[in-house]
């Protein structure tokens, strides 16, 4: 039976080896309800996607401006002529006025150098899986299988629950990548499908969690224990934000809550800080919050490793 339930994906990736057990095949969802200073993924943050720009991919009106012709708004407008150094000559490009911009993305359906894309597509369950099955030998081989990831996978928990329920019946194994700050409602009926939670913990104190992140911390550990009762395998990730919450006090209490969870702990995975993914703030028009420091040294992350350790927990890094 053909499953059409729709929903708006950020990405997907085919054979990632970090996010749960052997190959796996990851599907991010748009949509995300927090705001981490340190976010790599700015663009998945909007509930319904955002127009994107490149401009070093602009071929230049002069062999193309397609976009200028589809703009109701009239929110694009020639550059004065600049060098490309991918085609290596001075071209026309095009500019982005965001206050008159609808974000309807009309430019990014004729931008065939994807110097103007949209950061989500609508896909229905059935076409996300035909992507998955292409893989399925290799999960059968390494113990692997489908991850849902986001933005936050449960701003779009219906379609979440049926891409889920839909790889359970195909006998994959299924993890479900959460910063755990929606209603509790919204989990349970998802929880008979999910092999493995992948479960972000970054702030515990209530009042620094609502100014870096956006949400209380009370939420997320309520959302977590109730998991753990249900003695569903557990991943906790601990992003590593040097100046934010990589003190000992932060680490230590994120350390006394894992070992509240019990036999659902599979492992505890420390994730450094890196910054990859500022040039995205300046394609979608945002500000990147995040204060000027250092990735973690490898020093700094054997040292957060052995303070996990020492309370008994398995420890992986990166």
């Amino acid at each position: 039976m053909k499953n059409e339930s729709s929903g708006l994906v950020f990405d997907i990736q085919r054979y990632t080896l970090h996010d749960g057990p052997g190959i796996r095949t990851m599907i991010f969802l748009q949509g995300c309800p927090l705001h981490c200073f340190w976010c790599h993924s700015p663009d998945s943050q909007s509930f319904v996607g955002q127009l994107a720009v490149m401009p070093e991919l602009c071929v230049g009106v002069e062999d193309c401006g397609e976009c200028l012709k589809v703009c109701k708004q009239k929110a694009l407008n020639k550059t004065k002529p600049t060098y490309s150094k991918i085609l290596k000559k001075d071209i026309t490009a095009i500019s982005l006025d965001r206050n008159l911009c609808s974000e309807c993305g009309d430019c990014a359906k004729v931008c065939y150098p994807k110097a103007l894309y949209f950061t989500s597509k609508s896909m229905c369950v059935d076409e996300v899986m035909k992507i998955v099955e292409k893989d399925r030998l290799y999960y059968e081989k390494t113990g692997g299988g489908i991850t849902i990831s986001g933005g936050e996978p449960m701003v779009q928990n219906l379609f979440a629950y049926e891409l889920l329920k839909e790889s359970k019946y195909r006998g994959l194994h299924t993890a479900l990548d959460t910063s755990g700050c929606v209603d509790w409602g919204k989990y349970e009926p998802l929880l008979p499908y999910v092999d493995l939670f992948l479960y972000d913990l970054k702030i515990i104190d209530d009042e620094k969690s609502s100014k870096f992140i956006g949400v209380s911390s009370s939420v997320i550990l309520h959302n977590l224990f109730n998991i753990a009762e249900k003695k569903i395998p557990i991943q906790i990730r601990v992003p590593v934000i040097p100046s934010i919450n990589d003190d000992d006090e932060n680490l230590k209490t994120i350390s006394r809550i894992c070992k509240k969870l019990g036999d659902s702990l599979d492992k505890v995975q420390l994730l450094p800080y890196h910054k990859l993914g500022t040039s995205k703030y300046e394609r979608i028009g945002l500000e990147y919050k995040m204060p000027p420091v250092d990735p973690p040294s490898k020093f700094e992350m054997q040292r957060i490793k052995n303070l996990f350790e020492r309370d008994g927990h398995n420890v992986i890094v990166g």
